[in-house]
């Protein structure tokens, strides 16, 4: 016997049926998966630490106003950026930088950010902090 009426004597029909069933079930177990994986991602992640700007030694920022004319001298930059790294503290994560340069108004952070790390003034510690060394 060959052909369809082999098929149809060894049930290969509703075989090939049942196995397309497994497989499309299983890919939709993993689209589902891969769908949550954001949160199981984040049950897994190590918890941050506490912010490094706390509120008995957080200097008044609010004095600080960097949206107005903006230098094109990375040190000229860098000074600008002097009285936001001192509330910081001395080790810090980019993010921090990023978030309170934003709330100040600072024009284009990531692109001054990045010129702060080619000029050696952010240097990068140990798991993600980085320190202020400008001189």
């Amino acid at each position: 016997m060959y052909g369809l009426e082999a098929i149809n004597a060894a049930n290969g029909w509703a075989m090939a049926i049942v196995g397309s069933l497994i497989v499309f079930s299983g890919l939709v177990v993993l689209s589902f998966v891969i769908s949550k994986l954001h949160t199981i991602a984040g049950f897994l992640e190590k918890k941050k630490p506490p912010s490094k700007i706390q509120d008995d030694q957080e200097k008044d920022l609010k004095d600080i106003d960097l949206s107005g004319e903006w230098p094109s001298d990375i040190r000229e930059q860098a000074k600008l950026y002097q009285p936001i790294i001192d509330n910081l503290g001395p080790s810090f994560e980019l993010q921090e930088l990023y978030l309170i340069a934003e709330e100040y108004g600072v024009p284009h952070p990531h692109l001054t950010i990045t010129e702060f790390r080619y000029a050696g003034f952010l240097v990068s510690l140990d798991e993600g902090f980085f320190s202020w060394n400008f001189n």
